[in-house]
């Protein structure tokens, strides 16, 4: 029987994404998941190997895990995404959708943070896009195993702010209040935007 909650997946693999993981994003990840009364689950070995593919990768293969359909809604968060205090509960995703942001490339979406019902059709979704040969772009290949059926829903931008210095886009990453700040793998911006929050008393 599915547990009427949402579960909240965060892969961190590796000694170097685990030291920043711990520093900088694990006590407010546990903060939100237990103000909303989420169950967390942190990946810390390969669900099973993808040769020639990023570790990113593993996000699609969590339908493979016996647990996976325990819940009512699963979470992806990236382990450099950084919670406000005050951040409000995931949205609630309809069956066959994929809530996400998108990218700054045409049709594409950002898998930094992926929120869905766990079921055959997101599974199958994810099953097609595994066939891609694609090394890198996680995201690319689950986009365009999303877009014949049209299962991308577009949430909230403050759910997944990418975070960038050099960027017209900067002024509003400070001063516009956004919940979950997207470091983009960047420890320099984990660092700045762990000490912005502080500073603005919302870390």
């Amino acid at each position: 029987m599915k547990q009427k909650t949402t579960c909240i997946v965060t892969i961190v693999i590796g000694e170097k994404y685990q030291q920043s993981f711990d520093r900088f994003s694990r006590e407010r990840l546990e903060r939100y998941c237990a103000r909303h009364g989420y169950v967390l689950k942190m990946l810390t070995t390969v669900i099973r190997e993808l040769p020639g593919k990023k570790l990113t990768w593993q996000k699609i293969l969590l339908h493979e895990l016996p647990w996976w359909k325990d819940y009512e809604q699963v979470c992806v968060l990236d382990s450099d995404i950084l919670i406000a205090h005050d951040s409000p509960a995931m949205p609630v995703i309809p069956h066959g959708k994929i809530g996400c942001v998108p990218d700054k490339l045409p049709n594409q979406i950002n898998s930094g943070v992926l929120v869905y019902h766990p079921d055959e059709t997101i599974a199958a979704c994810m099953k097609e896009a595994l066939k891609d040969n694609e090394p890198y772009w996680d995201q690319r290949a689950l986009s365009q195993a999303m877009a014949p059926n049209n299962m991308a829903l577009t949430i909230d931008s403050r759910f997944n702010r990418l975070f960038f210095f050099k960027c017209w886009s900067f002024p509003a990453s400070l001063f516009q209040r956004h919940w979950f700040y997207h470091a983009c793998a960047s420890k320099t911006k984990l660092s700045f935007i762990h000490y912005w929050l502080k500073l603005t008393f919302r870390g």
